[in-house]
């Protein structure tokens, strides 16, 4: 995973696009890949999107949301968290 992050940081940042990371370095990545063995993460999904309302979301939408939560559980032991409008 994080060379994938890595090689897609380095993709933007060739392209003069900003950089996607919001907190750390490419660098601090780095460090962590190197240490990944000497540490246990847990990782989870976070989707953020503000006009989405629980109270308007359809049953379509709803059973696409169940199931990208079954496939990161399923696959990757990932939790899927979404924040929304209220």
């Amino acid at each position: 995973m994080f060379t994938h992050m890595l090689k897609r940081e380095k993709l933007r940042l060739d392209k003069g696009q900003s950089s996607r990371l919001e907190h750390g370095t490419a660098a601090f990545l780095k460090k962590l890949k190197a240490s990944w063995q000497d540490y246990r993460y847990e990782f989870d999904v976070r989707i953020v999107q503000p006009g989405l309302s629980r109270a308007a979301i359809t049953e379509e939408g709803l059973h696409l949301l169940a199931g990208v939560e079954t496939y990161l559980l399923e696959t990757r032991a990932m939790k899927l968290r979404i924040i929304g409008s209220p």
